[in-house]
């Protein structure tokens, strides 16, 4: 039995011809072969006594990583298959090599559709306050990490949020979850040190990769307000949702490569439709066009305001872009550092 989606009845709907379900079917097979096979390729690069093939198990380990977050994210949505039993079973499969399975997927699902509903951003961790509070000395450090692109704050707000359940009695009911994953985890690391050491840092440089590519993709998609969690909030519209949603492409002209991602750039056509499958969102965005031709950074506009930001936008917080002349300033917008809401809780 098909399921109704939050957004209404999911894309892939029996009005789309025949040929269009089929080449989504065979694009949907091939990203889930090279994501689940790619990902197990990797892992036995890494474990090789090669630099060279070593390294590029590792990239391939990055890519495969971020596409099952963003795979989870098209899942979520209920855009593969028709049926969201079939959905929610491999998110949860794929959620192995995201990470995202630390937390309950439903929990996750429903913590991601409330950021389409509410049109804000919830997060009890003020990255901000929380490195001004620091002593001098561990401050600089982390700065100092940033500065030559170490995730450390990514990697420590995800420790905060494994951790935090502990400590706390409201969150009591994860911890039995969490001390499993890790537990089974950490099983897994020793077996691969055991059979080679060095595999053990390059699955963590992959990891690495994988924050630095889901913090680039997603540091300007948005400049909705961020709140601790539970703070109430006035219904906002759609146009406000627009208003303050951004497009991050790697190109106009070349379509296929922001494939790469699976289209996930285009943010303001799945904020649009969330129920799309990612291979309509092109056209998503050109109906779209012109209200939203301006909320479209290229990829190396989002690049160099990812480097020359990227120590702003930790004492700085958000920014505020400019539309000037039909494209988007970023002089003053310095992004977001947080947690991608379909693979880790926002406590």
């Amino acid at each position: 039995m098909s399921s109704v989606h939050e957004y209404g009845l999911p894309r892939i709907a029996p009005a789309t011809s025949m040929a269009k379900r089929v080449l989504r079917a065979v694009l949907d097979t091939v990203v889930i072969v090279y994501t689940m096979g790619g990902f197990a390729f990797g892992l036995y690069c890494i474990t090789r006594p090669a630099f060279v093939t070593a390294l590029a198990g590792s990239l391939l380990i990055a890519h495969t990583m971020t596409l099952s977050a963003l795979l989870t994210h098209e899942l979520m949505h209920q855009t593969v298959f028709r049926r969201r039993e079939w959905n929610d079973a491999l998110a949860r499969v794929l959620s192995l090599i995201s990470g995202g399975c630390y937390y309950s997927y439903s929990g996750l699902k429903r913590q991601h559709f409330k950021h389409h509903r509410v049109k804000a951003g919830y997060d009890g961790f003020s990255i901000t306050a929380w490195i001004v509070s620091l002593p001098a000395m561990p401050r600089r450090i982390i700065v100092l990490m940033e500065f030559f692109y170490i995730p450390a704050l990514s990697v420590i707000s995800r420790i905060r949020s494994l951790a935090l359940p502990f400590f706390s009695q409201r969150l009591r009911p994860l911890r039995l979850r969490i001390a499993l994953v890790l537990g089974a985890r950490l099983v897994c690391y020793v077996l691969l040190w055991c059979y080679a050491p060095a595999a053990v840092l390059w699955l963590f440089v992959g990891w690495l990769g994988m924050l630095n590519m889901l913090r680039v993709y997603d540091c300007f998609h948005h400049t909705f307000s961020i709140y601790p969690p539970g703070t109430p909030l006035p219904p906002l519209d759609r146009d406000y949702e627009q208003r303050n949603t951004y497009s991050s492409l790697f190109s106009r002209r070349h379509a296929w490569l922001n494939w790469l991602f699976l289209n996930y750039g285009y943010h303001n056509a799945h904020h649009a439709e969330p129920s799309a499958h990612w291979l309509d969102l092109p056209r998503i965005h050109e109906t779209l066009a012109p209200d939203i031709r301006e909320h479209c950074i290229l990829f190396r506009n989002l690049v160099s305001a990812y480097h020359r930001h990227r120590i702003h936008r930790i004492y700085r917080g958000l920014g505020q872009p400019e539309i000037v002349d039909g494209g988007v300033v970023m002089d003053r917008f310095w992004g977001v550092i947080m947690n991608i809401s379909f693979i880790t809780y926002d406590f």
